[in-house]
């Protein structure tokens, strides 16, 4: 019974348009089987798709959706309860209690009490390693104390969290030991093709010159292009009229930095690309 019930996940992110990856299948099939709170902390360059396994299982389980994008100054308010600043201000309080609002941890566990959640914590590494240390009780006991001491608990079973990292930073060890790690790498470029070919309807030396490009850059230039860059590229290239709109529409999903241009042969390997694809 229960391998039905995981096989009809990994079909339902499937159905979102997301590629499973073999070891994304084996952590989905085994969080999917734990009884209490489930975590992944899925690590790799920009890009890989780390974020979008979150939101496709979230879209798989017809799941509410409480997302964190991380930065250096992400701290316990965020996390916790903030003060609500415009309430107090304008002292609009029937009792103290609405002086806060819930923060993130806090609102997943809410609604975990009434369906599925999914937490995405996005690009942890970006946040201090303090951070790391916030997230090891929730992690570990599915809880919050309040702003009075109480404890705020949820639901462990519908909650699933999903935690990114491009490695910026290490993270913790003792964030590690609370949750599967996976690794994730681009897709094959066979894989990328096949997907590219089929989202867009893109004729195959389209396929092949935009993944050509985003090869490069991911190996030889500053950024990493996503699959879905490829793919909003493929698509744009509907309505260039001509190679200088080409290249405007390469530049702008594939190139971010000057190291980019330069990785895909500098202004004039630019514009050779762009001739092919309109060609």
């Amino acid at each position: 019974m229960l391998g039905a019930m995981t096989n009809e996940l990994l079909d339902r992110v499937k159905a979102q348009g997301y590629y499973l990856r073999p070891a994304e299948r084996v952590a989905l099939r085994a969080a999917q089987a734990r009884p209490g709170l489930k975590s992944l902390i899925i690590e790799g360059p920009p890009g890989t798709g780390k974020t979008a396994l979150g939101r496709a299982v979230a879209e798989a389980l017809g799941a509410s959706e409480v997302f964190v994008p991380c930065h250096h100054w992400l701290g316990d308010e965020d996390l916790f309860h903030a003060v609500d600043i415009g309430r107090v201000a304008t002292r609009d309080l029937a009792h103290p209690g609405e002086a806060y609002r819930p923060g993130a941890l806090t609102r997943a566990l809410l609604a975990s009490r009434k369906g599925a959640v999914v937490l995405v914590i996005d690009e942890l590494d970006k946040a201090p390693e303090r951070v790391d240390a916030l997230l090891l009780e929730f992690l570990q006991q599915a809880r919050v104390i309040d702003p009075w001491g109480r404890p705020v608990t949820g639901e462990p079973a519908n909650l699933w969290v999903f935690i990114t990292s491009n490695g910026l930073r290490p993270l913790s060890e003792p964030l590690l030991r609370r949750a599967f790690r996976l690794r994730q790498a681009f897709l094959p470029a066979g894989v990328e093709a096949r997907l590219l070919r089929e989202q867009t309807g893109a004729a195959p030396e389209a396929v092949r010159i935009v993944l050509g490009l985003g090869k490069a850059i991911r190996e030889r230039g500053a950024s990493s292009p996503s699959l879905q860059e490829m793919r909003n590229l493929l698509e744009d290239l509907e309505v260039a009229d001509g190679p200088a709109d080409a290249a405007t529409l390469i530049e702008g999903w594939l190139v971010k930095e000057p190291e980019d241009l330069e990785a895909i042969g500098g202004r004039g390997g630019l514009e050779a690309a762009a001739r092919r694809l309109v060609r």
